[in-house]
């Protein structure tokens, strides 16, 4: 007789802003988002109250006042959350040793050999609540066969939701929704699926013209049909993250831009959504890569490799922020890009003595003028300087 697997998708409730919450209870019922406190910056996440108001992540921070005028910014705690984090998976690692990383915020559990007697439901209420009274971490639980059902059922409830979803659910509960909210489809796939007549993800579980599905899911195509008739036989895989090569981010300009302090301006941006990324997906970098597209659709790029890892956004900006000079042009800018490779899990690293090591705690910014001291001494003019922050 077949035995079926039993997934858990568990997502930390967002995150961010509920470790701001756990280290200060007076911001729970308070609007707060998580970002640099500048108009131009960009939340990484808000806090339920926030959401009401209509403020989400991704939202710059002039946007999130309008919407929410009383709204609290705090600068990310990469080290609180990161703390946090690990509590949180070494908490779910008593459970089961099949668990599978997905973020800092999120993981699944293959509890198919590991549960006994006890019922899934009883294991996910005990794992919701120990979160929830000893770390003050809210979490929403899938639970399903698979962990493309297991993942689309935890964003069902939310925060402090417990979802099953079985095959025998998915017409039900799995179709109606926008193909939007179906995950693996990215933003800008919907409106070529919309325009073809793929509204929701029943309409996509249905489809049968393959061909012209093909034309914009490629070699996903079969992939994203059989998830969305709830098939998915992709494993838990503990070792799965560690094959992330670079993390990268580009955006194209259709108004271009035309001067140094926007170009500057739009760099920093894409610089902070790299590093949360690393920060996010526990890595560090040694190279840092910046692309630049003209109007004319000439195209340059250059990279630069440090003799160490780092995730600190002040070096990396540092470095970004010195290549772009050396593309610089005085021409509009149609796209640029920011990517950091050569990556290796933080915890595998250990920093080097002569930099960052002494007897006494050393300040950021002397921990940040000897890397660029110890950069700068290999060369006979000074390659990298100080960025400076609006």
């Amino acid at each position: 007789m077949k035995k079926y697997r039993i997934i858990f998708h568990i997502d930390l409730n967002a995150f961010y802003a509920s470790c701001e919450e756990a280290e200060d209870p007076r911001l729970k019922n308070h609007p707060i988002g998580i970002a640099k406190n500048s108009d131009r910056g960009i939340l990484t996440t808000a806090n339920y109250a926030a959401r009401k108001y209509g403020v989400t992540s991704a939202m710059n921070v002039y946007e999130a006042k309008k919407r929410c005028p009383n709204i609290k910014i705090i600068p990310p705690n990469f080290s609180l959350y990161e703390e946090k984090s690990r509590l949180f998976f070494d908490y779910l690692s008593t459970f089961t040793q099949k668990l599978e990383p997905a973020s800092i915020d999120e993981g699944y559990l293959d509890l198919t050999d590991d549960l006994a007697e006890t019922h899934p439901l009883d294991i996910a209420k005990t794992i919701q609540k120990h979160l929830w009274e000893v770390y003050h971490l809210p979490v929403s639980i899938g639970i399903a066969p698979n962990r493309f059902l297991a993942k689309m059922a935890s964003d069902m409830k939310k925060p402090l939701g417990i979802t099953v979803l079985r095959k025998r659910d998915v017409s039900e509960k799995l179709w109606p929704l926008p193909i939007e909210s179906m995950h693996g489809i990215g933003k800008k796939t919907v409106p070529d699926l919309k325009l073809i007549g793929i509204q929701t993800i029943g309409d996509l579980a249905n489809y049968t013209e393959l061909k012209t599905l093909r034309r914009f899911l490629g070699n996903q195509t079969e992939s994203f049909v059989n998830k969305a008739l709830g098939f998915d036989e992709t494993p838990i895989d503990p070792t799965r993250r560690d094959t992330i090569h670079s993390i990268g981010n580009s955006r194209t300009y259709e108004g271009f831009i035309h001067d140094y302090e926007n170009a500057f301006k739009a760099l920093d941006d894409l610089t902070q959504t790299v590093v949360h990324r690393l920060h996010k997906n526990e890595r560090a970098a040694k190279t840092i890569s910046v692309q630049v597209r003209f109007h004319d659709f000439t195209q340059h790029s250059k990279n630069f490799s440090l003799e160490y890892h780092t995730s600190e956004y002040e070096i990396i900006m540092g470095i970004v922020e010195d290549l772009f000079e050396q593309l610089y042009e005085t021409k509009p800018i149609h796209l640029l890009g920011v990517s950091a490779s050569n990556l290796e899990r933080e915890e595998h690293l250990f920093k080097q003595l002569t930099i960052f090591e002494s007897n006494a705690p050393m300040p950021k910014a002397e921990r940040i003028d000897k890397v660029l001291e110890s950069i700068n001494a290999n060369y006979p003019k000074n390659l990298l300087n100080k960025g400076f922050k609006k």
